[in-house]
């Protein structure tokens, strides 16, 4: 089930991407996306395209190429618009075929060239060298695809793939523009505290209370999204209700192409409004999320990087609680303790002593935390919730995995080494009764000479130790 959720994107891509498509509805029905020369408008409404390209992918980037083409053909379909913008209108141009394939096939294309361009570019040497030529290129080729299909479906206008090397001072600001974007958006992805945002959005619903805060921020989500678009429907029809009205009043009679022109123009401002709600709804749920994050990192244990105690007791009760994990049947519970770490300390300094404490957390995070959660319990010793159904040969041979990598954290003669309780429990089960169970299995880890684990199971009889 989790190699099949990831073959979309993680959930920071996704509030990327939305955000992107919000940024290119505002662009393309606003003036941010358009620079108007006669007789041709200049558009800069495709940047959008190029950071899905670079950051989430070609499918992704094609998307964003057909929203991008179908904003601007129902821009171009308004009898106001400049003569040549009217070819990439289906209604306007007398060839609805030609213009479709103008107006969306050529962005759409555009889209997945760009992510074509941008995966090739990402496996060169120099990554982002290739990634600033792709970006600084692609105003070009957005030209070339554009002027090659007008100078293909529409002929007569006496335009062809030549046009677009026509070069000037807009094209290198275009381009430079273009490049200043990307690399912008690439240095900011590169900050660490960026990457660390991005995974904890992505393990968003792993840790805590996970399922029922994602359905309170979903629900929440939906009816501000539902509350925002009733109220710009509202507003856009009773102005356009007022507009008709105040039109009356002062004897002034529209043509009917005049009133589709202000119900186009009208429905413009809809789409436009929409986008810049949408936005502002997306940053807001961006910033509820980092103020979950600055609270999560706060209670993580500062030395190893793992939950911390206060944490780690939330997790597993809300984990002992969940129906879908108490549906797997049974689960593991481990306690690890640090044999003789307080001779490490006393013999190697403290500063070797936070040493082995993070590479026994990482050992731990390495093969465990796709299984469960991992704490640190406090001092030397941690603890693991393996909330899913393990077979005891399978946890054996992980803990052998485990007690092999951490031997060699120091450097020879020095040998780390752990004891380990293990306790198969059944749900329901209470977290205090765990607890002291599986410490019991630790403390007989410890009198078998420690360096080794004891495995147990607990059920309505009680603790029965597990046979080797």
């Amino acid at each position: 089930m989790r190699k099949k959720q990831q073959k979309w994107k993680p959930r920071s891509d996704r509030y990327l991407f939305t955000t992107l498509l919000a940024i290119e509805f505002l662009m393309s029905f606003t003036f941010l996306g358009y620079i108007h020369i006669e007789p041709i408008s200049i558009t800069i409404a495709y940047i959008p395209i190029l950071i899905a390209g670079c950051f989430l992918g070609t499918g992704q980037a094609t998307a964003m190429g057909l929203f991008f083409g179908l904003s601007s053909m129902y821009k171009a379909s308004a009898y106001y618009v400049m003569p040549l913008d009217k070819v990439f209108s289906p209604f306007l141009s007398g060839d609805p075929l030609g213009s479709l394939l103008l107006s969306v096939g050529t962005r759409a294309l555009f889209g997945w060239l760009v992510g074509v361009l941008f995966v090739l570019a990402k496996k060169l040497r120099h990554p982002r060298i290739a990634v600033g030529v792709v970006s600084a290129l692609s105003p070009k080729l957005h030209s070339i695809l554009v002027y090659s299909a007008m100078g293909f479906l529409f002929p007569e206008l006496g335009y062809n793939f030549a046009y677009a090397f026509h070069a000037d001072v807009s094209d290198l600001l275009l381009s430079l523009l273009c490049l200043l974007v990307v690399e912008g958006v690439w240095s900011l992805r590169q900050r660490e505290g960026i990457k660390n945002f991005n995974a904890y959005l992505d393990q968003a619903g792993e840790v805590g209370n996970a399922k029922r805060e994602k359905a309170r921020i979903r629900g929440s989500w939906i009816l501000l999204l539902f509350c925002i678009l009733c109220a710009v429907v509202a507003t856009t029809f009773y102005f356009a209700q007022r507009m008709s009205y105040m039109l009356g009043v002062h004897g002034l009679s529209l043509s009917s192409e005049v009133k589709q022109d202000l119900f186009h123009l009208q429905l413009q401002s809809l789409f436009a409004t929409l986008a810049l709600n949408f936005l502002l709804a997306v940053c807001l749920l961006v910033v509820y999320r980092y103020l979950s994050y600055r609270e999560y990192i706060g209670q993580l244990d500062a030395v190893t990087g793992v939950m911390g105690r206060k944490m780690f007791n939330r997790y597993c009760e809300n984990h002992l609680k969940s129906r879908e994990v108490m549906a797997s049947g049974v689960g593991w519970f481990l306690f690890v303790d640090v044999d003789y770490f307080k001779s490490i300390n006393d013999t190697l300094g403290h500063p070797a002593g936070d040493f082995v404490l993070k590479r026994v957390a990482q050992s731990l995070s390495s093969i465990f935390s796709t299984d469960g959660g991992i704490g640190r319990m406090g001092g030397d010793e941690f603890a693991v919730l393996l909330a899913s159904p393990m077979l005891k040969t399978e946890l054996s041979q992980k803990l052998d995995a485990f007690l092999s990598e951490i031997s060699a954290v120091l450097a020879a003669p020095e040998k780390v080494t752990c004891s380990i309780g293990a306790c198969r429990f059944a749900y329901p089960q209470e977290m205090q009764t765990l607890y002291s169970e599986t410490d019991r299995l630790l403390y007989a880890a410890k009198r078998n000479g420690r360096a080794c684990y004891i495995m147990g199971t607990l059920d309505g009889s009680g603790l029965q130790l597990l046979d080797d």
